[in-house]
């Protein structure tokens, strides 16, 4: 018989890289899913193979995945053969309730798009350990959207390692839940790596969410963009933490890192630690962050042209969001999730 999960073995905000994210302070002893291992659900494309496998060779530094590997059981194992380029994507739903552990290995020169579906229980608990490996010349393209109920608690992990020439596109949309993060570790282990890592989180009530991200770059010439954008309201709270870890081996690093924040309320709240750790000497590095209000000069030219206030201050928030998807290329999904980005704001109105 499984253990049941000691709460007090959850990340809390004594923990420097958890402090404005307390797990342990918002998980309750009867959480759904707690102690148990989920089961997620995959579309797999032609040339893709799942099987279900035992491993210990996952990522274990973290609390969260060592949660993981103690209450996940078996590891989704997803396989992509070399050169396989396969037309659709491999769609991940069913991430609900309890721990998972899922691999994804993309062989030299395949290309695979990863959709997550994240959509919990209500008073449920998730916790999701991925570890991604992309070989020489690989392709991965992850879309991440993610819509909890009020009272769900999410960590979904990342954990990924490019190799020579690999090419890493993430684009995450979250709504937020009782608590939740989702965290992008990148390894950067072969020349000529290119990643871009784009997001956006839209907050309400007392929702919260945190998009965290580490970047550790071990080799040279490579290629790093990250734009995170943010729009709080209520008593919602938004985090972002990004940091770009570049070693001395990692010259002729391009990288630059954005997060730009709105706050619609004086009750809302943003918490933002963009970080540059650089040990090279022939770098070009740059991060910035911005956290402010709708432009009234906007809005004022927009109602004097007849432009009601609250459709005046959803077009602009939409525009200041939607830029962050603008190089998703696919131009269904890209769409949906813009789709999903007015429903929100219709609902502030």
């Amino acid at each position: 018989m499984t253990q049941a999960l000691d709460i007090t073995r959850l990340p809390n905000r004594r923990d420097e890289a958890w402090k404005w994210t307390d797990v342990r302070g918002r998980v309750s002893e009867g959480a759904a899913g707690l102690s148990v291992a989920g089961l997620p659900k995959f579309t797999v494309p032609e040339g893709v193979t799942i099987s279900e496998v035992e491993t210990d060779d996952l990522d274990t530094d973290s609390a969260m995945a060592k949660l993981a590997r103690n209450f996940g059981g078996k590891v989704w194992h997803v396989a992509v053969p070399r050169g396989i380029e396969p037309q659709e994507p491999l769609i991940i739903e069913g991430l609900n309730r309890g721990h998972i552990r899922i691999r994804i290995d993309i062989a030299k020169g395949a290309k695979l798009s990863v959709i997550e579906h994240h959509a919990g229980d209500a008073g449920g608990f998730v916790n999701i350990d991925m570890t991604v490996t992309l070989q020489a010349d690989a392709e991965l393209d992850r879309t991440i959207v993610h819509s909890d109920p009020a009272d769900c608690v999410r960590i979904a992990t990342a954990h990924i390692t490019a190799w020579n020439d690999a090419k890493v596109t993430q684009h995450a949309l979250s709504f937020g839940g009782a608590l939740s993060r989702i965290e992008t570790r990148l390894a950067g282990m072969g020349k000529h790596i290119e990643a871009t890592l784009n997001g956006a989180y839209l907050l309400d009530d007392k929702r919260h969410c945190d998009m965290t991200s580490y970047i550790d770059l071990a080799v040279p010439d490579c290629t790093i963009r990250q734009a995170v954008k943010g729009v709080v309201t209520d008593k919602s709270r938004g985090v972002f933490q990004g940091k770009f870890h570049v070693r001395r081996p990692a010259q002729h690093t391009d990288a630059e890192m954005r997060h730009d924040a709105l706050m619609l309320s004086d009750t809302s709240e943003i918490r933002s630690k963009p970080e540059l750790e650089i040990y090279a000497d022939d770098v070009a590095c740059a991060h910035g962050n911005t956290i402010g209000q709708l432009d009234e000069s906007s809005l004022f030219y927009m109602r004097q042209r007849g432009i009601g206030l609250a459709e005046a201050r959803a077009l602009l928030t939409e525009a200041f969001v939607a830029d962050v998807f603008d190089d998703l290329g696919d131009e269904e999904l890209r769409e949906s999730l813009l789709v999903k980005i007015r429903e929100w704001l219709k609902g502030q109105r």
